[in-house]
């Protein structure tokens, strides 16, 4: 069974709902939550109400569109003057199971009569969302069910996934901002944590699971630089492991955008261990972000560039690498740790250019980001500037095209170094990032897009929420790649960087390119929601390279399944339909070969443990 911690003492039965109360009380006790001073919030601690309840396809039916009614007995967490608890625990003591929400305050639409007549208005209200529920006929000892009671609480604050699609995927605004936070301790007391060294005592829990840890050390960035300083002083060493950061981005929303972007690269720069490290962790964020940006661009995707973080990211991590370009030999010679350092570089700087004068909105948004209420450092963006493009007053990067950031390179050097030396390493590693372009590998790279799926979710609902595994698959397209070299000639031609474009249009042009299973034979997804055959949205001519093999292999684990497969390497996991319309997964070998379908039963439905749905009969393995 998965588990969101390692496993303690057995704590008895659930039979006893006295005890199951009493371990409620314990998760939700104040010295759990850190609280930021100017969020002032009450505790209110098993108090029976009778609300409004329908809950329909996994997700709750707002209060004023559903007659139906349930009594709780609930633990409340309030914010000053809200109508809807920013967390809550609901214990139904009939049907025997614990419903975790969250409140947030949200512009939404209501009905209201004038004159007779039903109109619509715009109203600001908190809303609720259910984050999950616990059914006590799954366990048989309170030990595991509070540690999914953990999880789910943790969850309600951070959101349920790592790639957050919808809004109870997504961090609370309190989270965002930095100003709540909740990390089980088993010495809390009774009131909240307030204070740096509090988040620091924090660390030393050590079963704390290593999505904690990501998300603690990411939530004290979003309290700013000072407050990360101390908690780095405090924890020492352990702070600064690059994997850990590298979870930490891999799991971050990016929106509201803050100053977590600049607090975190700040960080890396000067508390990495050595000064090769930052240079590699800042590359390996350009290149992944480029491969995402690719898969899912700015334009297609994105609520049509509204929502634009993904380019402010890149817009701060490629200044600090240009500089690191500057400075450091590193990337010159023809090992293959420089060529992927001038490969980021190379990557970075085509990207921006490539972004340069695109129109958005005010500040990065999408509808359901706008229809929160932020604090008064985020304003609404007008909703016109969501959906026309011709409304958006703000151009990215046209404050400071690249041409001008190459060209004020050094400017403020405090090295010993002239800002002409300077400029003159920048430009030797760009113009060597464009000779390395004859190796398949960066040409291929041009055009590499990230894609994602959840392939275990294709038997559910429309509409409903999906925590299966999430895969992801390298796709290329020579289309894309061709067409970012006729980007990357000009931009060359603005730095007036040589290039050897006649070579380099012939390879371009007739490849060889890598083989893989074409588009044509992925399986367009029943739901509405972000999946493989998005390759088709970006390009006519994608193959699909591989899955990436972390994700293939914790999915198949879950089930035991890896040991049981007739060849040892899986190159490619893909979603597919039998005959009577069941969701399968067929696994291709290192030669693409077809070698086995597995079928998804998802007949009995899902079950959620450690934020992760698995389907309850499991998956069996045909032939």
């Amino acid at each position: 069974m998965l588990r969101f911690r390692p496993a303690t003492d057995a704590l008895g039965p659930v039979d006893d709902l006295l005890a199951v109360g009493q371990l409620i009380d314990d998760a939700m006790r104040p010295g759990h939550f850190f609280v930021a001073p100017d969020l002032h919030l009450t505790w209110v601690a098993a108090k029976s109400e009778t609300i409004r309840w329908e809950i329909f396809r996994g997700r709750l039916v707002e209060a004023a569109q559903t007659r139906q009614e349930k009594t709780f007995l609930s633990w409340h967490i309030l914010e000053a003057d809200a109508t809807e608890p920013t967390i809550s625990v609901k214990l139904d003591v009939h049907e025997r199971c614990i419903h975790v929400t969250r409140g947030l305050l949200c512009y939404v639409w209501e009905g209201h009569e004038v004159g007779g007549v039903i109109e619509s208005r715009e109203v600001v209200k908190w809303t609720r969302e259910l984050v999950g529920t616990i059914m006590l006929a799954d366990f048989t000892d309170r030990e595991p069910l509070r540690d999914e009671l953990i999880c789910l609480i943790w969850q309600a604050i951070v959101g349920t996934s790592r790639l957050p699609l919808t809004s109870v995927e997504a961090p609370l605004p309190a989270f965002s901002f930095g100003q709540l936070h909740y990390v089980y301790r088993d010495d809390a007391g009774t009131s909240p944590m307030m204070s740096w060294q509090d988040l620091a005592s924090c660390w030393s829990q050590p079963d704390l699971a290593r999505a904690e840890r990501a998300k603690l050390l990411e939530f004290v960035l979003r309290r700013g630089t000072w407050a990360a300083l101390f908690f780095s002083t405090a924890i020492g060493s352990q702070s600064m492991s690059l994997p850990l950061w590298r979870a930490m981005f891999n799991s971050v929303s990016l929106s509201p955008f803050t100053q977590f972007v600049d607090n975190a690269l700040f960080m890396i720069n000067i508390g990495a261990p050595q000064h090769e490290d930052a240079i590699d962790f800042h590359g390996d964020l350009l290149c992944k972000l480029c491969r995402h940006l690719t898969a899912f661009d700015l334009v297609t995707f994105h609520h049509r560039g509204a929502n634009y973080p993904d380019g402010l990211l890149l817009d701060t991590a490629i200044k600090r690498y240009m500089n690191h370009a500057s400075f450091s030999e590193l990337f010159l010679g023809a090992g293959l740790k420089a060529r992927m350092r001038r490969r980021a570089l190379r990557q970075g700087c085509m990207l921006r250019r490539h972004y340069e004068g695109l129109l958005v909105p005010d500040m990065p948004t999408s509808p359901g980001e706008n229809a929160r209420v932020a604090p008064a450092s985020h304003p609404r963006v007008p909703d016109e500037q969501l959906t026309q493009a011709n409304r958006r007053r703000r151009q990215l990067f046209t404050d400071e095209p690249l041409r001008e950031l190459v060209a004020n390179l050094g400017e403020n050097a405090i090295r010993l170094a002239t800002s002409f030396e300077i400029r003159s390493r920048f430009r030797a590693a760009f113009e060597q990032s464009i000779r390395d372009l004859e190796h398949l590998d960066e040409r291929v790279e041009m055009g590499l897009g990230l894609f994602i799926d959840r392939p275990l979710g294709y038997a559910k609902a429309i509409g409903e929420p999906d925590l299966t595994p999430m895969l992801a698959h390298e796709a290329f397209s020579p289309s894309i790649a061709r067409q970012r070299w006729q980007e990357l000639k000009k931009l060359c031609a603005e730095l007036a960087i040589p290039c050897d474009a006649e070579r380099l249009d012939l390879l371009f042009e007739h490849g060889p390119w890598p083989t893989g299973l074409p588009h044509a034979e992925v399986r367009e997804c029943p739901r509405p929601t972000a999946a493989l055959c998005d390759v088709r949205k970006v390009a006519d001519d994608f193959v699909i390279l591989r899955t990436m093999p972390v994700g293939l292999r914790d999915m198949l684990d879950q089930f035991d399944l890896r040991e049981r497969l007739p060849f040892p390497d899986v190159r490619l996991c893909t979603p597919e339909f039998d005959k009577a319309g069941q969701p399968v997964l067929v696994l291709y070998d290192t030669k693409l070969r077809q070698r086995v379908e597995i079928e998804v039963d998802a007949s009995q439905g899902y079950a959620c443990r450690a934020g992760v749905e698995l389907p309850k009969p499991g998956l069996r393995v045909r032939g």
